[in-house]
């Protein structure tokens, strides 16, 4: 069995900048910050990461300790559920579509995730691009700040699923987080150049392949089935 762990946003997705103002929607409601992700990259980061980041840079870190984190997701949710309905430039990538089906119709391959989102959070953006039905498992922000952390818990679940018989575990992703955590996990990189990052600095990286775009899905395939 080969395991296929993805990315969300910028990888499989584009919530069209729905996470971002659901999250600023969030800060303003429990902590009063009218302007909390100004200036802040959510690039390859997980989300609890994210939120610590904006509140140190207000010198409010010490409100989001872990028992914050079950008071404060609830109502990024409820307003992310908001912002994905309304988000008229949502879209699944090019590619990424028949990528996802052609793995789930393939016995040899196990679909999986490595995301920064909440795992509540990754299934309400999967579920309104239809692509959630393809993914029962995976490591999320929720399971661990470290994305290297939450990328091995993926990689656990996968053995956990196949009894240990795991061959390979390939981990696709569209910044420069998603190879480093990657190889710290010790999985196989894909990049692609879908998000904010050029194919000329993904490569930088070193990634065991780089492809500009899921689309076509051809050399992605061959390379997972080499």
């Amino acid at each position: 069995m080969r395991v296929v762990l993805f990315d969300v946003d910028g990888t499989l997705i584009d919530n069209g900048g729905a996470g971002g103002r659901a999250l600023r929607r969030a800060l303003a409601d429990r902590y009063s910050l009218t302007d909390g992700t100004d200036g802040v990259r959510f690039d390859g980061k997980t989300d609890p990461q994210i939120v610590r980041e904006i509140l140190s840079q207000h010198g409010t870190e010490g409100l989001f300790s872990p028992d914050a984190m079950p008071s404060f997701f609830p109502i990024y949710l409820s307003f992310l559920r908001e912002e994905l309905s309304d988000s008229k430039e949502f879209r699944v990538l090019p590619g990424a579509r028949e990528l996802v089906g052609f793995l789930d119709r393939h016995q040899d391959f196990l679909v999986g995730l490595a995301t920064g989102n909440i795992q509540e959070g990754a299934h309400l953006k999967l579920d309104r691009a239809g692509l959630g039905s393809f993914f029962s498992f995976g490591g999320f922000g929720s399971d661990s700040e470290d994305r290297t952390e939450l990328t091995r818990t993926a990689i656990e679940r996968a053995h956990d699923l196949n009894k240990g018989q795991v061959e390979r575990v390939f981990v696709v992703g569209d910044t420069p987080r998603d190879i480093v955590h990657g190889k710290e996990a010790g999985a196989t990189t894909v990049a692609v150049a879908s998000g904010n990052y050029s194919q000329d600095t993904l490569e930088g990286y070193k990634p065991d392949l780089v492809v500009k775009s899921l689309d076509p899905i051809n050399p992605v395939v061959d390379f997972f089935t080499g």
